[in-house]
């Protein structure tokens, strides 16, 4: 709504023109450029009508702008507004497309997967964690800054698919919530190669990570007793990804991390498959069946080899954190960690 502070007994127009904010003219709204707006003698009101284009998909709020110009028989107090689409969708948008890892590999068998094809998360696999980690491990030992809810408050399952949301909304003493899942004392595993599909999130300050951790200190507390880091994304740069093996005499971590890039993409754009090939003395990390890292026994020199035991696997988002740092004004909220399937051939 555009209104006069007082009535004029001429005619008053002006010029407003549509500006692109985080909408974006097309895609989120119709764009208007000049378009003439006229308040007849002793009008003193007028409705500026921007067409929003309609879709089912959930998004974050964004914004455009309004500019107001060419005031005729008129001083302008204010020539800009701030337009706000709130979204109450609830379907995530994602196409299928992408790589697909195949369904078998010589001299392997199918152990154990999780095609994501249900409503909820298997209680026979999985348990989630909830918190910030609090008293025992503040911020998970990344300083992050999340509270992971229970499910399924920020999991969700659509069209075949587990979807992690991060979403900046204060709860639990925290500004941002999201999810995080375990197989520990349920699923563990040793040695094999594990395919998991997924699209990842890209905005500053998320984390997405899949990842093991020992079922058992047998060699004693982290990291003596290792840590495999299958896929770790620093949001600001979406079209990287890390492979890293922790283990040393700590209290720090020694470890050994290389990264995969594409290039001209994200991998935000569809999906793709990280994998781990891992047998006794030796571990490799690829994307999309890309082997980019191996590690074996003999690069960890005098320290002890910690990968030849039992390990669950950890999926989850961070926000925030020693990694990526904190969310900033372009960080763009929810963002999604989306899951077509795990498998784990042995």
């Amino acid at each position: 709504m555009l209104t006069l502070d007082h009535a004029s007994s001429k005619p008053v127009t002006v010029n407003y023109s549509t500006v692109d904010g985080t909408a974006k003219a097309g895609a989120d709204y119709t764009a208007v450029n000049g378009q003439l707006l006229t308040f007849q003698a002793n009008e003193t009101e007028k409705r500026i009508q921007i067409t929003v284009v309609a879709d089912d998909i959930r998004e974050a709020d964004e914004t455009f702008m309004v500019r107001i110009s060419n005031p005729v028989n008129v001083n302008l107090l204010k020539e800009t507004c701030v337009v706000t689409l709130k979204n109450d969708d609830t379907k995530i948008g994602f196409a299928n497309t992408g790589y697909d890892a195949p369904t078998s590999y010589p001299g392997y068998t199918l152990a154990w997967s999780d095609e994501f094809n249900g409503t909820s998360l298997s209680a026979t696999d999985w348990s989630y964690e909830s918190g910030d980690g609090c008293p025992g491990l503040c911020g998970w030992g990344n300083n992050e800054l999340e509270y992971y809810t229970a499910p399924p408050n920020n999991l969700i399952f659509q069209d075949g698919k587990m979807i992690i949301e991060a979403r900046a909304e204060a709860f639990g003493g925290k500004s941002y919530t999201s999810a995080r899942i375990k197989t520990q004392g349920k699923r563990t595993f040793k040695y094999g190669r594990i395919d998991i599909r997924a699209i990842l999130p890209t905005t500053k300050s998320l984390w997405p990570a899949l990842w093991l951790l020992p079922q058992s200190n047998v060699y004693g507390n982290w990291p003596t007793s290792g840590e495999i880091d299958m896929m770790e994304e620093v949001g600001s740069e979406p079209a990287k990804v890390l492979g890293t093996a922790h283990y040393g005499p700590g209290p720090g971590s020694t470890f050994i991390s290389r990264n995969y890039s594409l290039s001209g993409a994200t991998f935000n754009d569809q999906f793709h498959v990280f994998s781990l090939e891992w047998q006794q003395d030796q571990i490799k990390w690829y994307v999309d069946n890309n082997l980019y890292s191996t590690v074996s026994k003999a690069d960890v020199g005098s320290n002890t080899w910690p990968f030849n035991e039992q390990f669950f696997l950890i999926v989850n988002l961070a926000v925030g954190g020693n990694l990526p740092g904190a969310p900033d004004a372009s960080s763009l909220f929810p963002q999604w960690l989306i899951l077509d399937y795990i498998r784990v051939y042995q």
